[in-house]
């Protein structure tokens, strides 16, 4: 296994993980009312948000950065290269389909009303956030599988 593709496939684990946790968190930590009304609350979750992208970035940074992981090898090759520049497609896909879920949700819950609480554009961004992290990951997972079915 490549090391971009080991790299890809923790940061999808731990992305799941951390998405998972700070969902359960935000649910039992009494959901977009107590986000709206906790100045706490919010810096809580602003904290896991901020803490699974620092994760994100140590762990995926030494390969992204088209470098050397240490001074005798080299961990990028051509396959890996060709897998870096196709896995926007598949974060972009994941981002779009998000807003639209997003947007057409809040539209309809809050249609009557005429507005969108404000609350919900933190929750729109870092949702957000960690769906793209999560879709490079799994961006260069497909990547690596579709070299592997074709050859």
């Amino acid at each position: 296994m490549a090391p971009l593709q080991k790299r890809a496939l923790w940061g999808l684990g731990v992305g799941i993980l951390w998405a998972v946790i700070t969902t359960a968190v935000f649910i039992n930590g009494g959901g977009i009312n107590e986000f709206h009304d906790s100045s706490s609350f919010r810096l809580t979750m602003d904290a896991l948000y901020i803490g699974w992208l620092v994760v994100y970035a140590v762990l995926m940074a030494p390969v992204l950065k088209f470098g050397r992981m240490n001074k005798s090898k080299v961990v990028i090759d051509e396959r890996d290269r060709a897998i870096i520049t196709r896995a926007p497609l598949t974060q972009l896909w994941a981002v779009i389909l998000s807003l639209v879920a997003w947007t057409i949700g809040l539209t309809e819950i809050y249609h009557r009303d005429g507005q969108v609480p404000t609350s919900y554009l933190y929750i729109i961004f870092f949702s957000t956030l960690i769906i793209s992290t999560l879709a490079q990951s799994l961006g260069i997972l497909i990547g690596y599988w579709r070299m592997d079915r074709n050859e």
